[in-house]
């Protein structure tokens, strides 16, 4: 049992959520008081602003390491891993949050099982990124936005800030995303007392989600079946098989993924008492940190490994990018148990059953060394400026080999976050050639750390690019689509792809 700065002697270190005997979640303006006199109180917590939300709450990451770090470039000079706890990107999502503060006060707290590990760990927790939710009770922020649906988008101050100040600045090695209450809309996660998923995105580095389901989750669930408690995959079962969560890059697990970040989402459930909850919550947490401790070498061997690949398949435009996929089956077999539909208080056990949440990609696109967006595109460039991807700008006008999309079509939908006409764009056929490329282009390599982060955003086809989400909608060649055969003008898409390493007179604009 770990040791609390309560249990040391500080019972005014109490969370507003220990303080009320687990009845009354810990306000906002509670939670900023608390993280500064813990702070106050500790040598090795650092507390940073980041950003601030729609509605002005201030947005703090604490930052716990010995010895002690204050950039991202000496974090990563240490050779540890990097660990982002993170909470309450729901407003609604409270466990895991109140979990993540008693945690905050634990590192801080000389003397503790889990302040001893920073001998070993870098840790930041951000305990609540979405303030404005949390004061409205509400899965929404005050204009009814999903801040689990901007990871591509951007469009919230708050997820900007995240992503831009300390998911893409610090770069972590692994992360967690903790939710509660989810699987409501399943039915509840019955016998289950925490779901779990890792990335499930076809552009991703498939070895990130190999090693959480190989050997994360096989370590959280000896801990917490020690502790009395149970996990599985997220999210659900249709009586036969286990079926997990969506593909969407706008995801935070997913976005993470493509980041070249081993990133898990937790799920904690609501059947369960508020004791039982925290204990969950508080194991789950501790055995990753436990689990990136003990396991450094595999955990930095394997994403340094993908961060290698990503940028060595973009400098050398190698291999595909899939823009479109399909959810299938594991090659592994499951055993899981849930509610018998006759008998509400019995249960069931399916064995040999599928997992589907393996993702395949079934449409691809061959990797581009670079693309090259018209001088007017700045509100794209803006969009992935705010993710830290690298971009340059074209210093003279010049030609290159390269190659162009036509567009065959564009359909209209309705999106997710108030998105009222988002077009998907079809394809016609790709020509290659020489291209003029103007002075003030802008130019985005896809050998870089976030690359893969580039490709979804850029290639015209992939879910969630940001033509589909308005970034280019007044460049895209209408007026040539409605002509059609009435011209001979093809309806060109305002993109360039650059198929092979070429020198470019350019200066960097922007991008860490």
């Amino acid at each position: 049992q770990a040791t609390t700065a309560a249990s040391a002697g500080t019972p005014e270190l109490l969370t507003p959520y220990e303080a009320s005997g687990l009845t009354r979640y810990t306000t906002h303006p509670e939670m900023v008081e608390y993280l500064r006199a813990v702070q106050g109180a500790s040598a090795e917590m650092v507390l940073e602003r980041y950003g601030t939300t729609m509605e002005g709450r201030e947005l703090l990451f604490a930052l716990f390491s010995r010895p002690g770090v204050a950039t991202p470039a000496e974090a990563h000079a240490s050779g540890r891993p990097i660990v982002l706890l993170g909470a309450n990107v729901h407003g609604f999502n409270y466990l895991l949050r109140e979990s993540l503060l008693v945690m905050i006060r634990e590192l801080a707290t000389p003397g503790t099982e889990l302040n001893a590990l920073l001998d070993h760990i870098i840790v930041l927790v951000v305990p609540s990124k979405n303030p404005d939710a949390l004061t409205l009770d509400s899965r929404f922020n005050p204009i009814g936005a999903d801040l689990n649906r901007d990871y591509m988008t951007l469009d919230q101050p708050s997820m900007a800030a995240f992503v831009g100040e300390v998911l893409n600045r610090w770069h972590p090695h692994l992360v967690v995303d903790g939710h509660d209450g989810g699987a409501v809309q399943y039915g509840g996660a019955y016998p289950y007392n925490l779901l779990y998923q890792g990335p499930a995105i076809a552009g991703a580095d498939p070895a990130l989600t190999e090693l959480v389901d190989r050997a994360v989750f096989p370590h959280l669930n000896r801990r917490l079946e020690a502790e009395g408690y149970r996990a599985f995959y997220w999210a659900r079962t249709d009586g036969e098989r286990w079926i997990g969560g969506g593909s969407a890059p706008r995801m935070g697990r997913n976005y993470g993924g493509l980041a070249n970040k081993v990133t898990i989402l937790f799920e904690m459930e609501v059947w369960h008492d508020a004791e039982a909850a925290m204990g969950t919550g508080m194991t789950a947490l501790e055995a990753v940190l436990e689990y990136a401790a003990t396991e450094a070498d595999e955990l930095l061997a394997v994403v340094d490994a993908a961060r290698r690949s990503t940028v060595e398949l973009g400098e050398g435009a190698e291999g595909t990018i899939p823009v479109r996929a399909t959810v299938e089956a594991e090659p592994f077999r499951v055993e899981f148990q849930t509610r018998d539909p006759d008998d509400p208080d019995g249960l069931i056990t399916v064995r040999d059953a599928e997992l589907v949440k393996r993702p395949v990609g079934t449409a691809f696109r061959d990797r581009p060394w670079a693309y090259v967006l018209p001088p007017e595109a700045r509100e794209a460039v803006a969009l992935l400026l705010r993710h830290n991807i690298e971009v340059e700008r074209l210093t003279e006008s010049v030609e290159r080999e390269g190659s162009r999309y036509t567009l065959a079509s564009v359909e209209w939908e309705e999106a997710v976050n108030g998105q009222r006409a988002a077009p998907v764009l079809e394809v016609g056929r790709e020509i290659h050639g020489m291209v003029e490329l103007p002075r003030g282009a802008w130019v985005v390599r896809t050998g870089q750390l976030l690359g893969r982060v580039a490709s979804q955003l850029l290639e015209p086809e992939a879910e969630d690019n940001l033509f589909y989400w308005g970034r280019m909608t007044s460049l895209l060649p209408l007026p040539a689509l409605s002509a059609g055969d009435a011209t001979d003008e093809e309806a060109l898409i305002p993109l360039v792809r650059l198929m092979a390493p070429t020198g470019l007179p350019t200066q960097r604009v922007g991008g860490r």
